[in-house]
Parts: structure tokens; sequence; C-alpha cells
């Protein structure tokens, strides 16, 4: 082989052992795996963030997709998270969250575009519903967070939680940025108008001839109002009366929560207090297609429903009257012998007096609805439905 053939092979030679060194050098920079820094998330606006609410979480569990914050990826409706800024653009971030006692493990994957911003990841929590509606007490657990970029595990976190019980309900938030969210409209998942109680007390309802059926708004307005007081007059023979317990089962620096009871919890107790006997109408009023609305002021609840399918006329009824004063042994045991026999009773007295009182409590308040005032709320449950916010059943 000549000199200048030599010269050309060995120049070939060395730009291919070049490339390939290059390209060792380049492959090698790629696999190094991006700095990533992140750490749970549980509740996404509030300050006091180690605690999750049941009642919510099983009533937000069908609600409809809304406008999600710039970097928000995942379930909208979820509680456990992580926020993750990672040092390079488009790499694939798989994060898993599970819960001791209520959820088994749950994964969500996705591609965070951008590098060095503050993205917040939320999986579709895989809980126990069942579990999650008989906790009674509150109680702590752990929740375990694990995190993989671009297939390669970066660390596990587990943040110890309080789980309050069921019948514990978010009023509002206070906000990593100090403001407040109000989320009364959660009262909503507490009427429940498939409830088996409801079918019974109907039936009571016909059996003493209150009224001689329930057609809701096929009637006039006054057929409307004598479907309510039937209601209010079944439970007055049940001996319902005012109960003032509302403490929450746990404490928290920045949720403020009430206690409320289910359905089936008022009627069997005999004991109602205001946010009680309200969803418990609104319950059994929803069951027969009549519109109720949850009247919430701070510190108090009553009734509106709307007596005509049109929605232009709306009376207010304040529920805790109904054992103020009540009826006696005998009251509750009479039976109507008239279509109109119930207009002379003490029962309809008292539900007439109780109309007179919620239409007066509302007029007093009626400019703070009207102003969007902090703590003024008025929850259509028809509405609520229609947003996704769900009854929570009984198991």
């Amino acid at each position: 082989m000549n000199q200048s053939i030599l010269g050309v092979f060995k120049g070939r030679v060395l730009r291919f052992l070049a490339t390939l060194a290059f390209a060792s050098i380049t492959a090698k920079a790629q696999s190094v795996s991006p700095t990533v820094k992140w750490q749970p998330v549980i509740e996404n606006t509030s300050i006091d963030t180690d605690q999750v609410f049941p009642a919510e979480i099983l009533a937000l569990a069908t609600r409809h997709p809304q406008k999600l914050p710039l970097r928000y990826l995942g379930d909208p409706n979820s509680v456990l998270g992580i926020s993750l800024v990672s040092s390079a653009a488009d790499v694939k971030v798989r994060v898993s969250v599970k819960v001791d006692r209520l959820a088994e493990e749950s994964s969500f994957e996705a591609t965070i575009p951008e590098a060095n911003q503050t993205y917040e990841i939320w999986p579709t929590i895989r809980f126990d519903t069942r579990a999650l509606a008989r906790i009674r007490e509150s109680f702590p657990t752990t929740a375990l967070f694990t995190v993989s970029v671009n297939g390669v595990p970066v660390g596990e976190q587990s943040r110890t939680i309080q789980v309050r019980s069921v019948n514990d309900v978010p009023l509002a938030y206070v906000t990593t940025d100090k403001h407040i969210r109000d989320v009364s409209w959660l009262f909503a998942s507490f009427v429940d108008e498939n409830h088996p109680y409801i079918d019974r007390m109907l039936h009571e309802a016909l059996r003493v001839n209150v009224v001689q059926q329930f057609s809701g708004y096929q009637g006039s307005p006054q057929d409307v109002t004598r479907e309510v007081f039937a209601i209010w007059n079944v439970l007055q023979r049940q001996d319902v009366k005012y109960s003032s317990i509302t403490t929450a089962s746990g404490e928290s620096r920045s949720v403020f929560s009430q206690h409320v009871r289910f359905l089936d919890e008022a009627v069997q107790n005999s004991q109602a207090n205001c946010v009680d006997g309200t969803v418990l109408f609104a319950s059994i009023l929803y069951k027969l297609g009549i519109y109720p609305i949850l009247v919430k002021i701070p510190g108090h609840m009553f009734l509106g429903f709307y007596t005509d399918s049109q929605r232009k006329h709306i009376s207010f009824l304040e529920t805790t009257m109904i054992g103020t004063p009540g009826l006696s042994s005998s009251q509750r045991n009479w039976t109507f012998k008239t279509v109109n026999g119930y207009l002379s009773s003490e029962s309809y007295k008292q539900f007439f007096a109780a109309l007179n009182y919620g239409e007066q409590e509302f007029q007093k308040v009626a400019q703070q609805f009207q102003a969007r005032t902090p703590g003024y709320m008025l929850i259509d449950v028809q509405a609520a439905r229609r947003a996704g916010i769900s009854a929570i059943g009984r198991f």
C-alpha cells in the first residue's frame, strides 16, 4: 500500500473514532437525569394542609372539570399531589400516591414542557369510598408519595395526614395568600334525595291524610306549600327537636368546618341543628321535584323553596322552629278527617309561623346576597347537582 492511500485510510479511521467518541460523550450527557425538586401537597389552597375531609372528597368525585390554573396537571378534584420544578424541559414525570387504610396506589404520568417552572401534578386518588363514608371519628394516617423522572426514581416522601369525620363539612378555607375561599356549596352534598327514609316519610304523610298525593309542580303554588307542610307535620309527629350540636371532629388553623347529620341520623335521633333540618327538608323536596334552596348566612341556615316550576315565586321556612313548641302526644297521633282539616291544626299554625319567620329572616339579609357579601350564599340544589356536587350516599 503506497503512502498516499495509507494516509487517507488513517484519516478516515481517526475521523470515525472521533465521531464515536463525540457520540459517546453526547449519549452520556443525555443520560444524566435533570435536577428535580419536588414536595407533596395536600389540598392546594390552604395554609393548614395536612388534613383531608371525606365529605369533600365524596361530594366532588364527579364534579365537572373547571378552568385549571396555569401549570396544573391531573385531576382537578384530587386532594393529594406534588409540586415539582425540573431543570430541563420535556421531561416525563410519574407520580404515585398511596394512603394507608383508604387508598391503594394511584398514579399519573405527565410531560413537563418548561424548565425551571413550578408545576402541580395531581393523580386521581383511588379512595375506598365505602371506607370514607363510614368514618365517624377523626384519625391520623400516612400518605406515601413516589416520583420518577424519565423512568428513573427520584425518591419517595411520606406525610402524616389527619382524616376528618365524614360528618365534618368545610365551610371556608384560608388560602396561602390569606384570602377566604367559601366552599359552603358543599352542604348540597348532604341533600340526599335518594335516601330510603324518604319513602317512609311520604307514606306516613299519606296515611294520616295530610295530603292525598304528592304531585310537585303539577298543582298550584298552594298545593306545593301544602306538600311542604306534609313533610313538616310528619317530622313533628316523629318529635324531631332542634339541637345546636355543630362542633366538628377536629380543629384547624385555616379550615372552618361544621358537623352535619345525615338524614337518617337526624330522624333516628330526633335531633337537627339548622343545617341538619334544612338539608333534611331539601332532600325530600328535591325527591318530589320541588326545587329547594339552602339559605346560608353567618352562623345559620334556613330553607327556601320555589312554589312554581318557572322559579318566579319562592317561600322561606325556618326549620329550627319544627320543635318549638312541637306537638303533644295526642296531636302527634291525630289523623286529619277532612281534606282541609290540617288548616285548623296546631301543626299548621306552627308551620305558618315558621314560614313568616323565614320570610322575615330573608328580607333582613336580601341585600347581602345581592352584594355577594362573604358568608352569605344561596345554594341552589339543582344547580349544585348540575355542577357535579354529588349526594353522599349511605352504605
